[in-house]
């Protein structure tokens, strides 16, 4: 990426340099051998921003073609796989024309299983479901309607979490000594201040991937990703680094403490409503239908008219705000935060949910959630991943791979809402 895509001197031009200001880096600054990395990302980042092709690339080479994994709903294979997937996407289409009545009855059911599943143990393995169902909900805006690739999303989760846990954690309690309960409702408004502060932060790091496409996009945001991750491990004065922040309060409603997962269930539920209300609306407004036209072809949606650079900022400040909130509740829940939390085997797995369950569905992330969360449970009961529990990702590997051959576009494909761009809207968009 340093020296270019396509270009033999540029690769060996990159790794000397990369190599030389590691050394040097490492050598002379501060701190230098802790970040090292982040100080490579950093020039990689600055030279893309300059030169998006790389050193001795061509710019052509900086392009995504028109179209994405969401073009066609059609499914591979014969006989019972492609009976199986028809009657999915029956249903599919069937809930996403269902419009309210569907969704009511959605939430009556999601209530009732709070109310109904006597096992605390799979309530939290729900709750869980609901908190990466968000997640992969907040990078679906950025890849699935904006069609932009995004390996750094993981940061805008860290950011929320990591602000409220210093905030109740090292400031309020360990420096002003103020108890929780007295400030409860500095939770909930955390979830909103933690959601500004990513979607701040994620515009400042979304203009410089404005000019790139393709791999030289994907590569800047997984730098972005890294260099937060890099810096939360190394700055011990504020982050604690290694050793997390622990004893993180859980959330207070009116004074009373949120202890059981039923409460907790209750508490992701309502905040998943929130998300998915808000994404709803935006992805059905002129703002979503920009979002898609840049997603087919960007270089269409600009003769048109779409002021692209500005949609893509909204774009990513949407995703780093659902990031930020969920971050917030995220830490409350787990009453600990570590940089072992936002590694980027956590970005490719919320990525996952989302190719999983369908890109651009509302439906699809949690889909997508559900099948990881409760799989990885049920594959403990399998004696060799009792011996061998690591085995269970190679296992969902394989369904996955096995998804891509036979349903590229994800289980929930036909729930994909169709968006267009009217003619009268594009001269407000």
């Amino acid at each position: 990426m340093l020296g270019g895509i396509g270009s033999i001197p540029g690769a060996a031009l990159g790794g000397v340099l990369l190599g030389l200001i590691e050394a040097l880096g490492g050598g002379y600054m501060p701190d230098g051998s802790a970040y090292k990395d982040a100080i490579s990302f950093a020039i990689l980042i600055l030279l893309l921003f300059m030169r998006p092709q790389g050193l001795l690339g061509r710019p052509e080479l900086n392009s995504a073609g028109a179209g994405s994994l969401l073009d066609g709903v059609g499914s591979a294979g014969k006989g019972a796989i492609h009976a199986l997937f028809g009657r999915m996407d029956a249903a599919f289409g069937w809930l996403a024309q269902g419009g309210w009545t569907i969704k009511f009855a959605a939430l009556a059911i999601a209530i009732l299983a709070g109310l109904l599943i006597p096992s605390d143990y799979w309530l939290r393995i729900l709750t869980m479901v609901l908190i990466y169902g968000m997640l992969a909900s907040g990078l679906n805006v950025i890849v699935g309607f904006a069609g932009l690739l995004d390996l750094g999303f993981v940061a805008f989760w860290a950011v929320g979490s990591y602000f409220t846990s210093i905030l109740f954690v090292l400031v309020l309690k360990q420096e002003f000594g103020i108890d929780a309960q007295s400030i409860w409702w500095l939770f909930y408004a955390n979830l909103v201040i933690g959601g500004l502060l990513s979607a701040f932060i994620a515009m400042i790091l979304g203009t410089p991937t404005l000019r790139l496409r393709g791999d030289y996009l994907a590569i800047m945001t997984l730098g972005f990703g890294e260099i937060v991750r890099i810096v939360a491990t190394n700055w011990i004065g504020l982050t604690r680094g290694p050793m997390g922040i622990p004893n993180v309060p859980a959330p207070f409603l009116f004074g009373l403490q949120v202890k059981s997962p039923t409460a907790f269930y209750f508490v992701a539920l309502a905040l998943t409503v929130v998300i998915l209300f808000a994404i709803s609306g935006l992805v059905r407004s002129y703002i979503g239908r920009a979002w898609v036209a840049i997603r087919e072809d960007e270089h269409a949606a600009e003769a048109m008219g779409v002021a692209t650079a500005r949609y893509k900022l909204y774009a990513y400040a949407v995703s780093g705000f659902v990031g930020g909130f969920v971050g917030v509740f995220y830490a409350h829940y787990q009453l600990f935060i570590s940089p072992l939390n936002f590694s980027l085997f956590e970005n490719i797995v919320i990525l996952m949910l989302v190719v999983l369950g369908g890109l651009g569905t509302f439906i699809g992330p949690f889909i997508g959630a559900l099948i990881w969360v409760v799989f990885l449970q049920l594959a403990l009961d399998i004696p060799l991943v009792q011996n061998f529990p690591e085995i269970r990702f190679a296992l969902l590997g394989v369904i996955l791979m096995c998804l891509m051959l036979f349903r590229p576009q994800g289980l929930a494909a036909t729930a994909r809402v169709k968006l267009t761009m009217p003619g009268a809207g594009m001269e407000r968009a």
